[in-house]
């Protein structure tokens, strides 16, 4: 299947068909048109089948057993046929059109899936006095299988149904499966006494099927403690503006197992070649060891992926510490928590070195990282003797983030040079390019400056940072950080007689982000060359246009401006108007000769206004690459009960 909406990248000079009814295609765009009224058939057919068994027991009093099972089959078929189309292929490197054929095509797929969880546990709970117990103590597992198989058929001869099917025509197989499986056991304890001090405990022992036999399991302790001060007896006295003081205190670790269920294992591949043993074997495993090509061949196998029995568990230990509190009655109430979060062995799939040739990849524990910041919620409200009430809440966080650990297998994975400069000490994700120092403007600049391979007037101009007189790979650096330096939302709701107006405002701040449109709407010559343009580019620096910071118009990126540079980096941060909502409610009294409970009526509105920084060139800093900018919608409904 195509999406339309890419339709938006096809030449725009180009029409969907000539006169004579014609379809033209751009190649690596499909035309939709032609696909959509012409394509052909599909069809989809699942079967769901889902199982659930519960016991719950309580032998003796306070102590209560819980089993549950639950296990789902699901099998899916899919159909899918496509006629021959006919179009004029547009290569735009020649100015030619040539007819190109999309050959028929049969396909038919179908896959099984089988989950199923079951959960054993006790649960004990008990009052001695002022002190309260609640323990748990169980075990669970998880276990699922996917299998899938597909066949497909091309250059059919009869393109009619039912004759479209798998019985004619050049021959594709595919098929895949896996399996995951997960079990643990673990205890959990809480406790409290007099409604003041609080303590909870939970211990889990996890092992899953993603991991190397010398690491299956993994270990994850937490532990929390609390104090509400206001329920002291010195509280009233010292501290009686205070309806809720608590002080909250945790540590624990949690386990992420995350990855491809086939990351442990060696994986091997038996790829034939593209049907032409001759000149494509290089590219499969089908190989004539006398050479002389008979076009149909045994296969052998090819190495894909080298097993990892020493892979483990990525574990995360937090520490935070919290208050919670609430004054005037709970008018005012807010939460200020600190923490910090440690990530040891992050789990990656590392780039290698070509030497190493086939199967070199190979899942790996990688670098650790450290989270430290602040988490604030404040919110009031109150009512006026008049009627009128208000709500105002809001919150705000800061988050720093850093690489503390970096193995020599996955230097290369998170950017840098790979060798002195690398991400270490950095945010993670941290952007590694090279510095535009804005555009040569005069001669006198373009001869004075560090010797760089097409530079010329109009032409971004790169920083030598090292100051050896010359432009490369040795002048990139750190040109950005996509974690946002701080995040924050408010909520405003008001409430007068029977109408009512809420609004939520959220928006991030000090952060970088990769605006790729700018591939499109700045350059002719680093993208496709025949696709469509930013209204950008009729402001390209010109000898009559001196002071644009848009480079000049040119079909051939000779100054290698395509390279990835602060030139793409840009402020991100934004507020957006997330929702807006009005509201009436019928009065009660009217309502109740229809025996209707309540009655509400209202229009809201999403994503009705961004605000963001002047230096953003894109459309939406939330989505600055080729995502789609989030949609205004409005909404009218009735809410009503009896």
């Amino acid at each position: 299947e195509y999406n339309s909406a890419y339709q938006y990248h096809a030449w725009p000079n180009i029409p969907p068909y000539d006169a004579n009814g014609k379809y033209f295609s751009t190649g690596s765009v499909p035309n939709m048109i032609q696909f959509h009224k012409e394509g052909g058939y599909r069809s989809r057919n699942i079967d769901d089948l889902w199982l659930t068994a519960n016991a719950v027991l309580t032998p003796i009093k306070n102590v209560t057993f819980n089993i549950d099972y639950s296990t789902n089959f699901k099998f899916q078929d899919d159909l899918s046929t496509w006629r021959k189309l006919e179009m004029y292929f547009v290569d735009g490197s020649v100015s030619g059109y040539f007819p190109y054929t999309n050959p028929s095509q049969v396909t038919k797929s179908n896959s099984k899936t089988r989950y199923y969880t079951f959960n054993a546990f006790a649960d004990y709970q008990n009052t001695f006095g002022k002190h309260n117990v609640h323990a748990m103590v169980g075990f669970n597992q998880e276990n699922s299988t996917y299998q899938w198989f597909e066949a497909r058929r091309d250059k059919l001869m009869v393109e009619t149904m039912p004759y479209m099917n798998l019985a004619y025509g050049e021959k594709y197989t595919s098929d895949s499966a896996s399996e995951f499986a997960i079990r643990g056991a673990f205890a959990r304890l809480n406790y409290d006494y007099d409604n003041r001090y609080l303590f909870s405990a939970t211990l889990r022992y996890d092992g899953s099927s993603r991991f190397g036999k010398n690491n299956l399991y993994g270990t994850f302790p937490a532990f929390s403690a609390g104090w509400r001060i206001n329920n002291e007896d010195f509280a009233e006295k010292w501290i009686p503006f205070f309806s809720d003081l608590r002080l909250r205190a945790g540590w624990g670790q949690t386990g992420n197992q995350e990855i491809s269920n086939s990351a442990i294992y060696s994986l091997y591949m038996a790829n034939y070649a593209g049907g032409n043993p001759t000149w494509a074997t290089s590219y499969g495993t089908a190989y004539d060891i006398s050479g002389v090509g008979s076009g149909l061949l045994p296969s052998g196998f090819i190495a894909t992926q080298t097993k990892n029995d020493d892979l483990k568990w990525e574990t995360t230990t937090q520490t935070n510490l919290g208050l919670d509190f609430g004054v005037f009655n709970q008018k005012l109430t807010g939460s200020v928590d600190i923490y910090k979060k440690e990530t040891k062995d992050l789990l990656v799939l590392p780039p290698y070195l070509a030497v190493i040739g086939e199967g070199g990849d190979r899942w790996v524990n990688g670098a650790s990282m450290e989270n430290k910041g602040i988490e604030v919620a404040l919110g009031y409200t109150d009512k006026t003797s008049g009627g009128f009430g208000y709500e105002i809440s809001g919150n705000f966080s800061m988050n720093r983030n850093k690489i503390t650990e970096l193995p020599q297998s996955v230097i290369n994975n998170y950017g840098g040079n790979g060798t002195t400069d690398n991400i270490l000490g950095r945010p993670i994700g941290s952007m590694y390019g090279y510095v535009a120092d804005g555009l040569f403007r005069t001669q006198a600049e373009v001869d004075n400056s560090a010797a760089q391979q097409g530079k010329g007037l109009g032409r971004i101009r790169y920083a030598d940072l090292n100051g050896d007189g010359m432009i490369n790979e040795e002048d990139r650096t750190w040109i950005g950080n996509p974690n946002p330096g701080f995040m924050y939302g408010v909520n405003l709701n008001f409430s007068y007689k029977n109408f009512d107006l809420s609004t939520f405002w959220q928006g991030i701040g000090d952060v970088d982000v990769i605006n790729s449109k700018k591939y499109q709407t700045d350059f002719w010559s680093v993208d496709d060359i025949g696709s469509n343009k930013g209204t950008r580019l009729l402001d390209a620096w010109s000898p009559q246009n001196p002071n644009s910071d848009i480079p000049a118009l040119t079909t051939v990126d000779s100054n290698g401006e395509s390279r990835f540079s602060s030139y793409y980096v840009e402020n991100g941060s934004y507020l957006k108007l997330r929702v807006l909502q009005l509201g009436y409610s019928i009065p009660k009294n009217l309502l109740e000769q229809y025996k209707i409970t309540n009655f509400r009526i209202y229009i809201s509105a999403q994503n009705l206004l961004t605000i963001k920084s002047k230096s953003f060139t894109g459309i939406d800093p939330e989505t600055p690459a080729f995502g789609y900018p989030l949609p205004l919608t409005f909404n009218f409904g009735v809410n009503f009960s009896l």
